[in-house]
């Protein structure tokens, strides 16, 4: 069994606030536990919550001492939540921080750049722990424990990696940041294929998106809508759909759910603390 849990589901900029409660105002982090195994994806603000409870279910004690983190992209809200991870600052606990190598700098660049002087008071080489960059390739897979990863390249200013987490004959992929295109879609349906559970980027509605808001549109922004979500896995015949990267208040999110659910009804917005179990 593969059990998803949702720490945060915001896109761009932390929303704390009454209008977000629902929903939750962190953004990008998914805990994917597989069979004790545990696989984070992305390190934004909901990272800091589940290093909490990591540390208040006994991280660091016996032999529970490794974890790993797949970043997307180095994206602010993407990376913002690792230096108040508090597993990180446990002596002996060893972590492996996976991501991929944007044009102009890399996974532990972006990390190490965050902490400096006089951003942030702890530099990362001063963390406790052990802690290794693995540079991904497009297309590469990695093991963890009997869980295999791999990673797709998304449609994403600066580059973005989506991950697929197959264990156990269940699956979820996870597709954030990304905008659709017809030259990346054949390449995205097929890495997505029956999944039991996509995580998809729905920061704009349809309208948004093109521009009939009165907004000028958002073509070009690197991210999609609901109505592409529901496309994507009508085409890979992906059991679930988690509406996710979140980029308006409560009410419109839950009208977004609405509407997309209304297509497929297999589909959730989701919010912190949301657990899948699959």
């Amino acid at each position: 069994m593969i059990k998803v849990k949702f720490w945060g589901v915001r896109g761009s900029i932390p929303v704390p606030g009454p209008e977000t409660l629902k929903f939750g105002g962190n953004t990008s982090c998914v805990e994917v536990d597989c069979g004790g195994e545990i696989i984070i994806i992305d390190g934004g603000t909901g990272l800091r919550p589940l290093g909490q409870d990591m540390m208040a279910n006994g991280f660091g004690s016996g032999k529970n001492k490794k974890l790993c983190i797949f970043f997307s992209h180095v994206h602010w809200d993407h990376i913002q939540g690792f230096p108040f991870f508090k597993p990180a600052f446990i002596a002996g606990a060893e972590v492996y921080l996976y991501g991929l190598k944007h044009s102009d700098t890399d996974i532990e660049t972006a990390l190490r750049g965050q902490m400096i002087s006089p951003h942030f008071p702890i530099r990362l080489r001063d963390m406790p722990s052990r802690i290794s960059f693995k540079e991904l390739k497009a297309d590469e897979s990695v093991r963890v424990g009997e869980a295999v990863i791999r990673n797709v390249e998304l449609n994403h200013p600066n580059r973005a990696f989506g991950y697929r987490v197959d264990f156990n004959g269940k699956s979820v992929a996870y597709i954030c940041d990304h905008e659709h295109s017809d030259e990346s879609e054949d390449r995205i349906a097929k890495f997505s294929k029956g999944v039991d559970l996509l995580i998809f980027d729905s920061q704009y509605t349809p309208e948004e998106y093109s521009g009939a808001d009165g907004g000028g549109g958002r073509k070009g922004w690197g991210h999609s809508t609901w109505e592409m979500g529901v496309e994507l896995v009508k085409e890979t015949a992906a059991k679930r759909l988690a509406l996710f990267h979140h980029g308006r208040d409560d009410v419109k999110v839950e009208e977004i759910e609405s509407n997309a659910k209304k297509r497929f009804p297999g589909t959730v917005a989701a919010y912190e603390g949301l657990e899948i179990c699959l």
